[in-house]
């Protein structure tokens, strides 16, 4: 439990803080949370071929031909799990040749399973499965967009998933 007298230090501690003072500084810092690009707010990373992106981005258009707001959304979200998904499965396949590179024996993958890299692929897995839903969910309400679309009949926004906040309000 904190106790009055370290909040009241922390609070004294974050008036000195103020951050990098720089252009240099502030793009540096900006960068930290950047650990290996799953979640990141960016989509293409440095060193990501621009070209591949594109060509999925084109295959995802062609495939579904989102039209208006929501449809194009999910789209480019769908696009965002898959693209994140090919990198995680990348990481994952770099991560066990660098392991059994460094172990020469048949043993050296168990050990490698089990250690520091088990944990590694462990935490791969997980994110693997977070896009996994994110993309089998967008992928979902996007067909349910264009079905209702081809039947012509609206789609409400609670049917989606979307609820505004004065209806919950409301209904409580």
């Amino acid at each position: 439990m904190t106790t009055q007298k370290q909040i009241e230090a922390n609070r004294s501690n974050a008036q000195h803080s103020s951050g990098p003072k720089s252009e240099q500084g502030r793009a540096i810092i900006s960068q930290n949370a950047l650990k290996h690009g799953v979640f990141s707010k960016q989509i293409l990373l440095e060193g990501e071929s621009k070209k591949e992106f594109e060509a999925l981005k084109i295959e995802f258009h062609e495939q579904f031909h989102p039209r208006g707001f929501l449809e194009h959304l999910f789209c480019e979200r769908a696009l965002a799990a898959a693209w994140r998904l090919s990198r995680v499965t990348q990481m994952e396949s770099m991560l066990i040749n660098h392991a059994t590179r460094k172990s020469f024996d048949s043993s050296g993958m168990i050990e490698v399973l089990g250690g520091y890299q088990g944990d590694e692929l462990s935490l791969l897995s997980r994110y693997e499965i977070s896009l996994e839903k994110i993309l089998f969910r967008s992928l979902a309400e996007l067909r349910a967009l264009q079905n209702a679309r081809k039947s012509d009949q609206p789609m409400g926004l609670s049917e989606i998933g979307f609820v505004p906040q004065k209806q919950n309000e409301m209904s409580v």
